[in-house]
């Protein structure tokens, strides 16, 4: 080969090269995604309770067994990866972030918990620890956090790749969605929360993520902030505390016990954490107005809190928990007292944000955050030094400015994602610097004093919580906290006081609405408008409530008047516009749709009625427009798929319907959607999705109720009542007149027993007990219902309802345990241990029945028999849970005083040293000595060495036990004996 032909050759090689290089390089940067199946070891929860919950958890159920006995599951996961991150996705756990890892740095910047280790934590029970859990509704980790959510995986057309996670939330009657996107370029991923209000009646609002990082003694917290409040709404100083303690720093927490501090004070769009020996951190960042709550969770670092260590894992170690809320804090009622009060989730409102989480490294410290990345940035006399760890790749000029907008110094910056550049910036000025410019994000550079907030902490001094107003506040927040009982109590107090108060009369029509008493609240409503014709919230509410009385021009009237305020317009011109399909008309219906998507273009209702109409004018191209918005906001929108299978009705779009259903209580998701049709007068449509819906009771007497016309109704009614009833729990209003249709159909007491729940769950207990009969019935849960809502029976009455259920279902142990406690209220003690005592030797690993059992055998002094119980129970606690210490505590102190007036002076001493343990089986850890309040057994001791004294007994008597004082045994006992009568609340 000549020469010519060799450079010929080589530049072709050359070429191939180059151009495989480039192929390479873009090939890289992609995003990949899969779904597979991963096994972990699983330590699984069971045991659904059969019983309606009580009015805060209802219409869910709690899951009440869990074990200490792991066993191997595959669980589905999704993972997106680009050539910097990589995130995991578990949608059959709540759709939680399962972890994320840095692979730069090759760390976790989440903990990452090997192992599935449900715990009882969560409003319904099972919890697990790590990632990112996202909650909606009220208070507490979201009902669906450890259950399957609907999902689904899609790539977009930028290259980036989405994993989107929904469910409905039944408490509010919501629906969340949260996209979980990465993006190709950049080492962050985002998670944007679409939030929907779907009801005509204001919901309450509560919204927190929860990221699980690890622990360790070289964590720093990165949260700028002057003051921390808790949940009760209370101030205190952040970083230093009143001792002096730089809380910030995770090693100086080694006081107290766990701890949730709501940092606030300065104004900052992130926080994160830097683990120093790594020096590695991560950040979480957003825009202020997005998410103004900056939370940290950290358990106590005494024995208290490690326990919670093997609770939750087995091998990963401690965590601590940064979370972000659209509040300042995870306010309980007593916030109510302070500034930090609660908000409600306006009708047909939505809510949309975006977080960002990514990692960073080597930069020797931290002071700054922002969408480019995290800075380290020292400003000395004449220069300034700067480490930047970015999250995407920047090339641009780093500008310095004084606060006159004066350039000080600049620099080329060319950096690649999580890449850490360091530069020294000469500038003579330095002492002059205001800010930073680069990449089109700016870092305010300005002392930390400028940027703390004027905002009260503190609530003002003559503030009367018990006036009218200040009455009216509490039962507002008690509304929105799902106590309607307190609510209601307040505000009558506050009518008293100012029975033309608009507000306390406004909040009382909607609590009159709830419980379905529409003629109650018609008359509050009313008398609110008699004092001010154009009160925006009365107006509404009004028209609400008109609407139930079919009082069509009055609803017409309280909404168009509502809609002149800016607060009610969306939701007014949403109303009117259903008002309108309703009717039939359909022009009406479509202008007020048409004005409420100017008010909200993310008006889910307002979509769907645009959508409803196109199709029923056949106007394809504004039907496919609203479809694309659809769509946009939630790619899971189940009314889309059913409407395209609705009008082909094919396989093919049936199946594409039906399988991305895949929520826990996916008949829910169907019943909503199906009395959504009904709602609007779509009876047909109604229909069709409910005889795509898994089977129930309520579903299939809706079925009946929506052909009633038919000669189908009378085929579904019969099913429905031969279907089985377990776990059935109707709430919804609208199912009150297919429940009353029912009833009325046939003299049945399946539809009169959902009906009651209804009733019962919305405090409407008189009526409630009115649809339960005395006839024998073969569900257990019917009689324990009559239980809890035949107030006036007597406790022999409701002892043979008890009998009864248990008699149907002998081996369900809550149904031993409600007989046990009716049976000790009727001072039948001994037969009440007997009747749990026998649940428990059926089942021994049944820690809430052997505590229960320990309960009552202190109770008839039998506390031998409960020291053996209490050395063999293996108790996984719940969050919070005190009562097996309690009982140990007791138990010893019992059989201390029972050795004493033996006279066994040293095996009551011996059993009062005992509760300085603290067993492991017991689910409690030991806390820091000063939370130990040991002043019920130091008085105990010192009556044991006194008795001692004057007995005459020589030898090793305890010097500490004799106090001078006279201490009574009558008084100290009653004491002792009364530490079991408080049972341990759930902390949400």
């Amino acid at each position: 080969m000549d020469a010519r032909n060799r450079i010929v050759m080589s530049r072709m090689a050359m070429g191939f090269f180059l151009m495989f290089l480039v192929h390479f390089s873009i090939a890289q940067e992609t995003v990949r995604s899969r779904e597979f199946l991963k096994e972990y070891v699983t330590y699984p929860f069971s045991d659904p309770d059969p019983v309606p919950a009580d009015k805060k958890l209802y219409p869910y159920f709690r899951f009440d067994g869990f074990t200490d006995e792991g066993t191997v599951k595959k669980w589905k996961v999704v993972e997106l990866e680009n050539d910097f991150i990589k995130v995991q996705i578990m949608p059959e756990i709540g759709g939680k972030v399962w972890t994320a890892y840095d692979k730069v740095h090759q760390k976790y910047f989440l903990y990452n918990n090997e192992v599935v280790k449900f715990r009882d934590i969560a409003m319904r029970g099972p919890w697990v620890s790590g990632g990112i859990e996202a909650n909606y509704g009220t208070i507490g980790h979201t009902p669906n956090s450890a259950t399957s959510v609907d999902y689904l995986l899609k790539e977009n057309s930028d290259g980036s790749q989405s994993c989107f996670v929904s469910t409905l939330d039944l408490l509010t009657r919501t629906r969340w969605v949260l996209e979980i996107k990465l993006e190709k370029d950049k080492a962050y991923f985002s998670t944007k929360s679409f939030w929907f209000n779907s009801t005509g009646n204001e919901q309450p609002y509560y919204t927190w993520m929860n990221a699980g990082i690890p622990a360790s003694d070289d964590l720093t917290f990165l949260y700028p902030g002057t003051h921390y409040i808790g949940h009760d709404g209370k101030a205190h100083d952040w970083p230093i505390d009143e001792q002096g303690k730089d809380l910030s720093r995770y090693s100086n927490n080694d006081f107290g016990g766990s701890k949730s501090y709501h940092v606030t004070g300065a104004h900052s769009s992130y926080f994160g954490a830097r683990w120093e020996l790594a020096d590695f951190g991560m950040i979480r960042y957003s825009n202020r107005e997005d998410k103004l709550g900056k939370k940290i969770f950290l358990w106590a670092q005494s024995d208290q809190g490690k326990i919670w260590e093997d609770l939750l894992t087995d091998h990963s170690g401690q965590y601590v928990e940064i979370q972000s809320g659209r509040l300042f804090n995870q306010n309980v009622f007593n916030s109510s007292f302070t500034p930090f009060k609660q908000i409600g989730f306006l009708p047909y409102a939505a809510e949309k944000w975006t977080e960002y989480w990514y990692s960073f490294g080597d930069m020797e410290g931290f002071t700054h955050a922002n969408l480019l990345g995290a800075y380290n940035i020292q400003i000395e006399e004449s220069e300034v030094r700067f480490a930047f760890s970015p999250v995407k790749a920047v090339k641009d000029t780093l500008k310095i400015f004084n606060s006159a907008g004066e350039i000080l110094a600049a620099e080329l910056i060319d950096s690649k994602p999580l890449s850490t550049i360091n530069h020294v910036l000469v500038c003579p000025n330095a002492n002059q610097i205001s800010y930073l410019e680069l990449g089109g994000q700016r870092v305010d550079l300005q002392k930390d004093r400028k940027k703390s907030l004027s905002r009260p902490l503190k609530i003002a001094e003559n503030y009367d919580a018990e006036s009218a107003y200040g009455l009216y506040m509490q039962a507002r927040d008690l509304y929105r906290f799902r106590d309607y009982l307190l609510a209601e109590q307040k505000l009558e107090t506050a009518l008293e006081k100012n029975d033309t108060y608009i507000p306390a009369l406004v909040e009382m029509a909607k609590l009159k609405l709830y419980r379905m008493n529409y003629d109650a609240a018609f008359t509050y409503v009313k008398q609110a408008l008699s004092i001010d014709t154009y009160d925006p919230e009365a107006n509404y509410y009004y028209g609400l409530i008109a609407d139930r009385l079919s009082l069509d021009y009055d609803a017409m009237d309280g909404f168009e008047v509502a809609s002149l305020s800016p607060q009610f317009r969306n939701a007014a011109y949403t109303a009117l516009s259903k008002l309108n399909l309703k009717k039939h008309n359909l022009i009406g219906s479509r202008d007020m749709a048409m004005k409420a998507m100017v008010q909200n273009s993310s008006n889910i209702e307002a979509l769907r009625i645009l959508y409803l109409l196109y199709r029923l004018e056949n106007k394809q191209l504004g039907k496919e427009e609203i479809e694309s918005k659809l769509v946009e906001l939630n790619p899971l929108d189940h009314f889309i798929r059913f409407e395209q299978y609705f009008h082909n009705k094919d396989d093919a779009k049936k199946a594409d319907f039906v399988s991305l259903i895949k929520s826990e209580l996916a008949h829910e998701t169907f019943l909503e959607l199906g009395i959504w049709y009904a709602s609007v007068g779509r009876l047909q449509e109604s229909i069709g999705v409910l005889e795509l819906a898994p089977k129930n009771a309520e579903i299939l007497y809706w079925l009946a109720w929506l052909t009633k016309e038919t000669p189908r109704s009378d085929a579904f009614f019969r099913e429905a009542e031969k279907a089985d009833l377990a776990y059935v729990f109707p709430f919804r209003e609208e199912s009150v007149k297919v429940l009353e249709w029912a009833s009325n159909k046939e003299s049945s007491w399946k539809p009169k027993y959902l009906l009651a729940l209804i009733h019962d769950f919305r405090g409407n207990r008189k009526e409630a007990a009115a649809l339960m009969g005395s006839e024998r019935v073969d569900f257990a849960p019917y009689h324990v219902l009559q239980i809890r809502i035949q107030e006036s029976a007597t406790i022999e009455e409701k002892v043979a309802y008890a009998e009864q259920a248990i008699a149907i279902d002998p081996k369900e142990w809550r149904y031993q345990k409600i007989l046990a406690a009716l049976l000790s209220q009727q001072g039948k003690k001994e037969e009440s241990v007997k009747v749990i005592q026998n649940t428990y030797k059926e089942n021994n690993t049944n820690y809430v029945v052997g505590l229960e059992l320990v309960k009552g055998l202190m109770k008839i002094d039998q506390y031998l028999d409960a020291e053996r119980i209490l050395n063999e129970i293996k108790v996984l606690p719940f969050e919070g849970a005190t009562d097996a210490r309690k009982y140990y505590r007791q138990t010893k102190m019992m059989l201390a005083y029972q050795a004493l007036e033996e006279g066994e002076y040293s095996k009551a001493l011996n059993k009062i040293e005992e509760i300085k343990l603290w067993p492991n089986n017991l689910g409690v850890g030991r806390p820091y000595p000063e939370l130990i309040n040991d002043k019920l057994e130091n008085s105990l001791k010192q009556i044991v060495t006194q008795k001692m004294v004057t007995s005459g007994l020589k030898g090793n008597i305890p010097q500490e036990g004799l106090g001078k004082e006279r201490i009574d045994e009558k008084s100290l006992i009653k004491e002792i004996k009364s530490l079991s009568f408080e049972a341990d609340q759930r902390m949400f």
